[in-house]
């Protein structure tokens, strides 16, 4: 994780610098099966990365017991376009989201940081608990999900992995999480609010 966050350090200068090509995603429709393609490509001229994700969106595949988003990530060569690696898109996406919220608590929250908020007990949950553990020393851990079952299976499985402290409370309320917290993540994708602003420390 420390190598990824380093990485997303990176990417993001050389986005803000304009030395980062990355097109408009372009989309594929598929509206028999309510499903949807994206492709996105980009090329980072300062490390020298290409890379292209192709992610499929099936929301009818619930049905089936399969997952709705699928992904692959082909990166390759820069200096020639030769294939270099095929991986599996959603763990990576995993780890690079966590890597962001990394890097952002790296350049941004206090160094005396020490309780963090998790709102959201999913994939990416976890990688961006690992990812705000790496970069500060964190000992208490408050997680809500409206599903609380959810909730203890990831406390459980989190506390004391890494850099992750063994102390992690589920919570069964967003704000009193937030209340607590000197750094919140939310890995959530819900259309609405998750928790009132004005439970934020001051």
């Amino acid at each position: 994780m420390k190598k990824a966050i380093e990485g997303m350090k990176s990417a993001y200068v050389q986005l803000s610098d304009g030395r980062a090509d990355i097109p408009l995603r372009s989309h594929v429709s598929i509206p028999t099966y309510e499903g949807k393609t994206i492709v996105m490509p980009a090329y980072l001229a300062d490390s020298n990365d290409l890379a292209v994700k192709i992610i499929s969106v099936f929301p009818q595949n619930s049905a089936q017991q399969l997952p709705l988003i699928a992904g692959l990530v082909l990166v390759l060569d820069a200096t020639n376009g030769r294939p270099l690696a095929l991986l599996e898109g959603s763990s990576l996406t995993a780890i690079r989201t966590g890597a962001g919220a990394g890097a952002a608590t790296d350049l941004l929250a206090r160094k005396d940081a020490a309780t963090v908020a998790i709102i959201g007990s999913g994939v990416q949950a976890r990688t961006q608990l690992e990812a705000v553990c790496t970069v500060r020393k964190i000992r208490e851990v408050y997680v809500y999900s409206p599903n609380p079952d959810h909730a203890a299976a990831f406390a459980q499985e989190m506390a004391g992995l890494g850099p992750i402290p063994a102390a992690i409370e589920v919570v069964d309320d967003a704000e009193r999480a937030v209340r607590q917290a000197d750094i919140i993540c939310t890995a959530t994708n819900s259309p609405w609010p998750v928790f009132d602003g004005r439970a934020l420390q001051s």
